[in-house]
């Protein structure tokens, strides 16, 4: 399937915002983005507006367009609703995950075991592959949207505070622990492994803001 303009360039405005490489309130600049991202007006337009209808922009008028920002009180509203959700896709994976899709979530789990905890960038990009691996698992396309977005919210709070947080904030055997159960097939060992982890990713994040 061929990637339109418009789809590549709302992937990397809204890279750029859960990376706070646009930070949350700032003005976006068309013209800025056209240039760094060499996509046409039209292109730029689009996803931005798709981007606003998701939440992530803010259109005021005339005043332009803003980052979203990004509220201390929606945090834990945030992470309780990623808690149902993602419970809800660990024990459907326990059910429907395939056995090759079962090997990569090994090898991610083994994979952040492994990793650096002072290198932040590739500890979340391979805490979002495993948690969205574990949604598709799930083979609910819907519940698949609804984890994504939302964990692409609460990423955007951690590229915030990441610079704050310490090696030792980060439990390496997390996704060990969520694996084995679904490998096992226990859905509610499932559950309460993601909900633990998810959990103790809010109580460290909320001891930064």
């Amino acid at each position: 399937m061929t990637t339109t303009d418009t789809e590549k360039a709302y992937q990397r405005i809204k890279s750029k915002i859960i990376k706070t490489e646009l930070m949350p309130g700032s003005v976006i600049n068309e013209a800025n983005l056209m240039e760094d991202l060499s996509f046409g007006r039209t292109p730029i337009r689009e996803a931005l507006k798709q981007l606003q209808i998701e939440g992530f922009v803010l259109v005021k008028p005339r005043r332009g367009i803003f980052v979203s920002d990004i509220a201390v009180t929606d945090l834990l509203q945030l992470f309780e609703i990623r808690i149902e959700l993602e419970a809800l896709a660990a024990k459907l994976a326990t059910e429907r995950i395939t056995p090759s899709q079962l090997a990569k979530l090994e090898t991610l789990a083994e994979e952040y075991t492994q990793i650096d905890t002072q290198n932040k960038h590739e500890l979340i990009e391979l805490d979002s592959k495993f948690h969205f691996l574990v949604a598709k698992a799930s083979r609910n396309k819907f519940l698949y949207n609804a984890i994504e977005y939302y964990y692409n919210l609460s990423t955007r709070i951690w590229y915030l505070v990441m610079d704050l947080t310490s090696p030792e904030d980060i439990n390496v055997t997390a996704h060990l622990d969520i694996r084995e159960a679904i490998e096992a097939r226990e859905a509610d060992r499932a559950a309460e492994a993601i909900t633990k982890h998810i959990k103790d990713f809010h109580k460290t994040i909320k001891s930064y803001i």
